[in-house]
């Protein structure tokens, strides 16, 4: 696509491991058109406006960040997935279907990683070599710390949390809710007028049909990636947009990809690994104006 000179979104994983993403990020430079890569929920009101309190300052300098999801998906061996996710060398896994959303979120919010101590493993009975559990420990250039676990195939009740403790107070997201505590007890953040909360819109019955799809049947991610689209749009119509959210672009990409490598790496060694470096271009807009709370 980009040899034949088009614009590219192009979803996660992105790649199956860093030297492939750095490939496709100098082609896509080198096409000279708009390439973004599909971290919808860089647009999601709670992410948004978490990533937007924690910059800003609300909560001092951040200090730790912990996100925890547990699904039972996979715990049933008879789950319905594509052959390739359940492959770890064709890239399948939760780490690079899931993770790469947290790493990003990370990045965005309190900086890039620059080191992992982590650990994959398969909890689930169905035969795969891919992984469906990750617990990654991580340190920040700017020297904040954090945890992040998940597992898709973790039995019983369902698990979420995200929380980014700072010098002055907390912010956490509880869905499109984003609350803070500096000292006086827990305040909601009102909404952003940029990015209201939209009820989600679930895909039409028929195009669900197996366990796959069904992870996409509550809808939640439309308005997140309709709001990326649009920044795609603009981007190749040259219009004027906002830098804040900032869509992801390749070299987001291979920045989340260094992070995903280190920690593969980090598991089949059961040490600390140091992230691959440095990350070509930007990756954090400045934060447009006050967060009120």
């Amino acid at each position: 696509a980009l040899a034949a000179g088009k614009h590219v979104l192009c979803e996660k994983p992105f790649a199956r491991d860093l030297a492939q993403a750095r490939e496709m990020l100098r082609a896509a430079d080198d096409a000279g058109v708009v390439h973004l890569l599909g971290t919808e929920f860089r647009f999601a009101p709670g992410q948004a406006l978490l990533t937007r309190a924690v910059r800003s300052g609300m909560i001092g300098e951040p200090r730790f960040m912990f996100f925890a999801l547990q699904l039972p998906t996979l715990d049933d061996p008879a789950a319905e997935m594509p052959a390739w996710w359940d492959d770890a060398a064709q890239g399948g896994g939760w780490l690079g279907a899931h993770g790469t959303h947290v790493i990003d979120q990370v990045r965005t919010t309190v900086g890039e990683i620059t080191r992992v101590s982590a650990a994959l493993e398969t909890l689930s009975p169905r035969p795969m070599t891919a992984d469906d559990t990750y617990t990654v420990q991580f340190e920040t250039a700017e020297g904040a710390t954090g945890l992040l676990h998940s597992s898709c195939a973790a039995g019983g009740q369902f698990v979420v949390a995200t929380k980014v403790t700072g010098t002055t107070g907390s912010a956490w997201a509880q869905g499109d809710e984003v609350w803070v505590d500096t000292g006086a007890g827990p305040t909601q953040l009102p909404p952003a007028d940029d990015l209201p909360a939209v009820a989600p819109v679930p895909p039409p019955s028929e195009l669900l049909s197996t366990t796959y799809d069904m992870w996409h049947s509550t809808g939640m991610d439309l308005a997140p990636y309709t709001r990326l689209y649009a920044v795609m749009r603009d981007r190749i119509l040259g219009y004027e947009i906002s830098d804040d959210p900032v869509a992801g672009t390749f070299a987001d990409g291979v920045a989340n990809q260094a992070v995903v490598d280190a920690v593969r790496a980090s598991s089949a060694d059961r040490g600390w690994t140091e992230v691959a470096g440095p990350v070509a271009g930007p990756v954090v807009g400045p934060v447009a104006g006050p967060v009120a709370g």
